[in-house]
């Protein structure tokens, strides 16, 4: 029978083992799928994450040296500002500019500047609009006169040299029922079906003199990321269905005269200028691989180049624009929290050029929620299989292989594959999923502990109903001097003096070692035990062995025990067996102590075995009623027993008396 309880129990434990099994593998399901579906919809708290994640690998990424082929920046910087006077300066200061970097052979010259309006600081803007201001200078013919017109000078300065103008797309219409002064020209292009880039309702160019004589326009428009980070921008717009360049890219079709197209492949959308490829997302937005921090691209002070010896800018492109304190042409990009503007477009530029503009590809999130499946079943298994320790390192192996493979992608091929999801699957699976494992190899070794201890109580009183049936008539004395014990315990823990000597763990302990005491009367022959007359003084001192008796064999026990619980009772047990006889006064057996040298678990014990033995039926007396039995115990309160044990039996001798009729 106990053998089929056995396979029962394993056939129950291997059944819970299945089952928790597949409630971590379904929670590790349903955390995974819920990251998915995060990612899917991709809340402005994700998309946060993921971009400053973004902006750390793009660090991390290996510094890319500047080439003699890179754009070289000039600087409108409070040096030039200094020098020249305030902005915005004549439009004379700008022709000579240009003029001065055409003189030092620079191949394109790209002003990121908005010349919407003419100069009202010509002299011939100054006469038209104060006529009636005596004037001796400008009593000149019109040719002369156009000589002090800020605006012509400019213009004759841009029809002789390969020059960019920027202009703004607008989403708003300010030209009601009418056209921008100047349409910029469009691009011969069809668009693919996947593009689907930004549409302006409105333009603010410059004015008609300028957008004339420049070599092209381009819009300068680059909006930020929703955290105000600038990681892409555009090459193409549109506007009443035409497709508009940025002013990069005006500037390369300038530079290079390239052949070219839109089109569409696995990665996504693309520009291709002859044999080069820049690839897009479906409005056209590039994103940007960032050289390094303010400052990486060659930049001179405008002020030095219209006063100092020219530089060799022999095939350059050249970027003029604003960098000053206050002209507020100033973003923030992931390399840096002060990223002019014209360092954007250098950059832009500089990856067009070279080819290795960063992509994020459209099959991306498809490869990113792959990733989160992939490790959203390997960390489950990886739970189930391996310990705490082996756990630990497979997340910082996981989430360490992850981050590098993301940053070998970025560095490399230049592709941006997120590794947020899966990130986030590893470290929210591991986390929840230990705290789930743990707590139920918790229930697991709280079932087995309880089995455990029902196993050791069904032991012990295997053991001590083996004593008992060397002597029927003690009948249930072990189960009642149990209850014994543990009332006198219970009722001394209440007491101050004995609170922190019996707390529960040490009641729990007397109440379960309480029945072993008595265990060493199996070593005693049954013509002593069982004697119905008085012992002789031979038989009595062979009696009086079972106390070491028990001892020894509890204290043997002890030794081989598998765990310090099953020590600790032992050592209890032991050391009641040996003392229970022990008299307060020190004539008990076997080693006379005196007081407090017994054991508190001797003392209790010795009390309730007596009890026992007065209301109990023996073969050499008949049973004492309750009332004589506690008159003896009161009289040998401080002879024969602990005076304070003597008080906590008299104050529950009625639990006594209930207890002896229970188990009667």
């Amino acid at each position: 029978m106990s053998r089929i309880r056995q396979m029962l129990g394993g056939l129950g434990l291997k059944s819970r083992r299945r089952r928790d099994i597949l409630r971590i593998l379904l929670t590790a399901c349903a955390l995974t799928l819920s990251v998915v579906f995060v990612h899917i919809l991709r809340p402005d708290l994700y998309s946060y994450i993921e971009n400053k994640m973004y902006d750390i690998l793009l660090k991390q990424t290996a510094p890319h040296q500047i080439r003699n082929t890179s754009p070289v920046l000039i600087a409108i910087d409070d040096k030039a500002l200094a020098q020249v006077g305030q902005w915005p300066w004549p439009r004379h200061h700008l022709a000579q500019l240009i003029d001065r970097l055409h003189q030092a052979q620079a191949s394109v010259i790209i002003l990121d500047v908005i010349l919407a309006s003419p100069d009202r600081t010509s002299p011939l803007a100054f006469q038209t609009d104060y006529p009636h201001l005596p004037c001796p200078d400008m009593s000149l013919d019109q040719a002369a006169l156009a000589k002090q017109d800020h605006d012509y000078i400019l213009a004759q300065s841009l029809q002789k040299n390969t020059v960019i103008l920027g202009y703004k797309l607008l989403f708003a219409k300010i030209h009601q029922d009418a056209l921008p002064e100047t349409i910029p020209s469009a691009l011969p292009l069809s668009l693919p079906p996947a593009y689907t880039p930004y549409i302006a309702q409105d333009l603010y160019t410059p004015i008609a003199i300028h957008a004339a004589s420049a070599q092209g326009l381009g819009f300068i428009n680059a909006l930020p990321d929703a955290d105000g980070v600038q990681r892409r921008v555009p090459l193409l717009a549109t506007f009443q269905g035409q497709i508009l360049p940025s002013l990069v890219l005006a500037s390369v079709l300038a530079h290079d005269h390239p052949a070219l197209s839109l089109g569409q492949d696995i990665d996504g959308c693309f520009i291709q200028f002859n044999e080069k490829r820049i690839y897009t997302d479906p409005h056209g937005n590039v994103l940007l691989r960032y050289r390094g921090p303010r400052g990486t691209f060659p930049t001179y002070s405008a002020a030095d180049i219209l006063a100092a010896p020219l530089p060799d800018l022999q095939g350059r492109i050249v970027i003029i624009g604003p960098v000053a304190a206050g002209l507020g042409d100033n973003h923030i990009a992931p390399m840096d929290r002060v990223f002019p503007g014209i360092e954007i477009h250098a950059t832009l530029l500089d990856n067009i050029l070279h080819q290795d503009a960063l992509i994020q590809p459209m099959w991306a999130s498809g490869a990113e929620v792959c990733m989160a499946l992939i490790t959203g079943l390997l960390s489950g298994i990886l739970i189930l299989t391996t310990g705490t320790l082996s756990c630990a390192l497979g997340v910082i192996a996981g989430a360490s292989g992850l981050w590098m493979g993301s940053l070998s992608l970025l560095n490399g091929p230049g592709y941006w594959i997120s590794p947020l999801a899966a990130e986030m699957t590893l470290i929210l699976n591991m986390a929840v999923l230990s705290l789930m494992k743990y707590g139920l190899e918790e229930r697991e070794l709280r079932l087995r502990t309880q089995q455990l201890v029902e196993a050791q109580d069904a032991t012990i009183l295997s053991l001590t109903a083996l004593a008992e049936t060397r002597d029927p008539e003690t009948g249930d004395h072990i189960k009642r001097t149990r209850e014994y014990v543990l009332v006198l315990a219970q009722n001394l823990a209440r007491k101050p003096e004995y609170r922190a000597e019996l707390d529960e763990e040490s009641v729990a302990l007397l109440h379960k070692s309480a029945p072993l005491h008595d265990i060493g009367k199996v070593g005693i022959s049954d013509s002593i035990l069982l004697k119905p007359g008085r012992l002789t003084p031979e038989e009595w001192k062979e009696m009086q062995r079972h106390t070491i008796l028990g001892a020894q064999t509890l204290a043997e026990a002890e030794r081989l025990a598998f765990n310090n619980a099953e020590r600790s009772f032992l050592s209890v047990a032991k050391s009641i067996a040996l003392t229970h006889h022990e008299k307060w006064d020190g004539t008990g057996y076997p080693q006379g102590l005196r007081g407090k040298e017994i054991p508190l678990g001797g003392r209790l014990m010795a009390l309730a075995d007596v009890y026992d033995a007065l209301i109990s039926k023996r073969v050499y007396k008949d049973a004492m009623p309750h009332a004589e039995a506690v008159e003896i115990i009161r009289a040998g309160r401080g002879t024969h027993f602990d005076p304070a044990v003597v008080d906590a039996f008299l104050e529950s001798e009625e639990q006594f008396a209930r207890i002896a009729i229970v188990y009667s």
